[in-house]
Formats: C-alpha cells, structure tokens, sequence
C-alpha cells in the first residue's frame, strides 16, 4: 500500500496546509495540498502536483525534499 507522509512532515517542520498551499499557488490547486495535507493518496497521481508540493517544501524548509520522502509502500496483509 502507498503511504503518503506529508501530513507527518507539515506537522514535523510546523507547516500548516494554508501556508503550503500559499506558497505553490501559482503551481497547484489548493484543494489538492489540502486533501495530499490530509493524508489522502491520489488514485492518480499529478506529476505537476507533486513537483509544486516538493517545491513548496524545499521552498519552506531548505531542506531538499524528494518523491520518497512524501510516498513511501508498505506491504500490508492484502498485498
């Protein structure tokens, strides 16, 4: 199963959704940083989306952020 972490790191580096979303405006929709905020896992992912996020977040902590930070697959029992 795809687990996505970025509600561990907002809260991790005291980020909150509004902030994110603010800062990506121009890259993404605010709907989808606040549903991605609330641990929801696309069914499709948006490359776009997913550039902007990083993007946010490097923009935010200066920490250089990657895909496998925000996605991480765990094996469940119905894997």
């Amino acid at each position: 199963m795809i687990r996505n972490r970025l509600p561990e790191i907002l809260r991790r580096e005291g980020i909150t959704a509004y902030r994110l979303a603010k800062t990506i405006a121009h890259r993404a929709a605010r709907n989808t940083v606040f549903r991605w905020a609330r641990g929801e896992v696309p069914a499709c992912l948006d490359v776009s989306a997913l550039e902007a996020i990083l993007f946010g977040l490097r923009a935010l902590t200066g920490k250089p952020y990657g895909v496998g930070d925000l996605f991480t697959y765990e094996e469940g029992d119905d894997a």
